[in-house]
C-alpha cells in the first residue's frame, strides 16, 4: 500500500502539467509561424533581388590564339574584364584582364594587361584548398588591370614567333607571401621587355579604337530617329536590411542598344544606376571568334572599373537616354527652318497668322 502511495506522489511531482504543456506548445506554434513569415518574406526580397536588379552575365572566353577562327583579314578586338567574385569564392577564369588582338599582314599580335600565369593560379588554388584558410579570390588571381601591358605572344599565321611576359604577379605573390613561384612554361628573358617596348602601342592602339567606336555609337544616338536605338530605363529595388531608411531615392539601371546597316551591334549598360556606363560591347556575326561562345567579337568591356577607360565610355548609357549635346545642337539647328526668331515680335507675328488662318 506504502509502495502505491509513493507512486502516485512521485507521478504528481514529476509527471508535466498538461495546461502548461499546451501553453508551451501554443507559444512554439505562434513562434514557428512567425519565423516562416519572415523567412517568405526575405526569400521573396531575394528572389525580386536576382530577378530584377541583377544583369544577365555575358558568356566570354578571353581571347586564344591558338583558337582564332582566321588570320587573313586586318581587324583589333579588345576584351577588358572586371568582375567582382563574391567572397571566400574562387573563379576559374581570371576576373581582372584585358586583351588586345591586332590582326595585321597575317600576323597576330596579342598584348594583355593584368595576366596570371594560369599554372601558378592553379597551384596557388591547391594550397589554398589544402590549408583551410580564410581567402578571397585576389590570393588566387593576383595581377590585376592597371592599364600596363604585361604580355606579349606573335603569331605568323599560326606559327608562334615571339612570346615574351613581364615579371608581375608571381613576384607580387613573393614580395606579399614570402614564397617562390613555381617553374611553369613562363617566358622570360627581361623584366619589363613588354613595358618597355609595347606600353604605348597598347595604350594608343586600344584608346583610339574606343574611341572610334564610341563617335560612332554617339552618332547613332542623334540619327537615333532612324537608326532605331532601343533605351529601356529600369528601377532599382531599395536595400532590404533592418535600420536602412524609406527616404532613399530610387537609382534606374539603363541598357541602350542599336544595329548599324552593316549589322555592327552595340550595347551599353550602367547596371547598378550611378550613372557611370560600365558595360560597352560591339560585335559583328560575321563567324570572327576565338572559340564556342566567345563572346562580342569587337569591343567586350564587362563590369569597368577604370578611370581611363571609363572616361572613354563612361557617359554612354547616360547620354542615350537623356540625349547628348551634339544631339540638342543638331535639333536646334533642325529647328531655324521650322519656327521665327524668337527674338523679333513682327516675324512671330507674320507666323502665327499662317498658323492660325483668319476665319470671316
Amino acid at each position: 500500500m506504502f509502495l502505491v502511495l509513493l507512486m502516485r506522489f512521485a507521478k504528481r511531482i514529476f509527471a508535466p502539467d498538461r495546461r502548461v504543456y499546451n501553453l508551451h506548445r501554443e507559444v512554439f506554434t505562434m513562434y514557428n509561424k512567425k519565423i516562416s513569415i519572415i523567412a517568405g518574406i526575405i526569400l521573396f526580397s531575394l528572389l525580386f533581388l536576382t530577378t530584377d536588379s541583377m544583369t544577365e552575365e555575358i558568356p566570354y572566353e578571353t581571347i586564344n590564339l591558338e583558337k582564332i577562327s582566321r588570320y587573313d583579314e586586318d581587324r583589333i578586338a579588345f576584351q577588358h574584364i572586371q568582375l567582382q567574385a563574391p567572397e571566400f569564392t574562387l573563379t576559374e577564369k581570371d576576373n581582372s584582364i584585358a586583351n588586345l588582338l591586332i590582326i595585321s599582314k597575317r600576323r597576330m599580335y596579342l598584348l594583355k594587361d593584368g595576366y596570371d600565369n594560369p599554372e601558378f593560379a592553379r597551384a596557388r588554388r591547391l594550397v589554398i584548398k589544402l590549408e583551410h584558410k580564410l581567402f578571397k579570390n585576389e590570393d588566387l588571381w593576383i595581377n590585376n588591370v592597371d592599364s600596363k601591358a604585361d604580355y606579349l605572344r606573335i603569331f605568323d599565321r599560326r606559327v608562334e614567333i615571339l612570346k615574351k611576359i613581364d615579371a608581375g604577379a608571381d613576384e607580387k605573390l613573393e614580395a606579399r607571401k614570402g614564397d617562390k613561384p613555381g617553374s611553369g612554361s613562363q617566358v622570360k628573358s627581361e623584366k619589363d621587355f613588354v613595358a618597355k617596348n609595347f606600353q604605348s602601342l597598347y595604350i594608343n592602339v586600344r584608346n583610339e579604337f574606343l574611341k572610334k567606336h564610341v563617335r560612332i555609337f554617339k552618332q547613332l544616338m542623334i540619327d537615333r530617329n532612324k537608326s532605331g536605338l532601343h533605351v529601356e530605363r529600369k528601377p532599382l529595388p531599395k536595400p532590404f536590411f533592418v535600420g536602412v531608411k524609406d527616404n532613399i531615392p530610387t537609382k534606374y539601371s539603363i541598357h541602350a542598344s542599336v544595329k548599324t546597316i552593316d549589322e555592327k551591334f552595340y550595347f551599353a549598360e550602367d547596371a547598378d544606376g550611378d550613372g557611370i556606363t560600365e558595360t560597352f560591347t560591339v560585335n559583328i556575326p560575321d563567324g570572327f571568334n576565338w572559340g564556342y561562345k566567345s563572346g562580342p567579337n569587337i569591343i567586350f568591356i564587362y563590369n569597368n572599373r577604370e578611370k581611363d577607360i571609363e572616361e572613354i565610355i563612361g557617359s554612354l548609357a547616360s547620354d542615350a537616354y537623356h540625349g547628348t549635346d551634339e544631339e540638342a545642337q543638331a535639333i536646334k539647328d533642325d529647328m531655324k527652318g521650322t519656327f521665327p526668331k524668337e527674338n523679333d515680335p513682327q516675324s512671330v507675328k507674320r507666323w502665327i497668322d499662317k498658323m492660325v488662318p483668319t476665319v470671316d
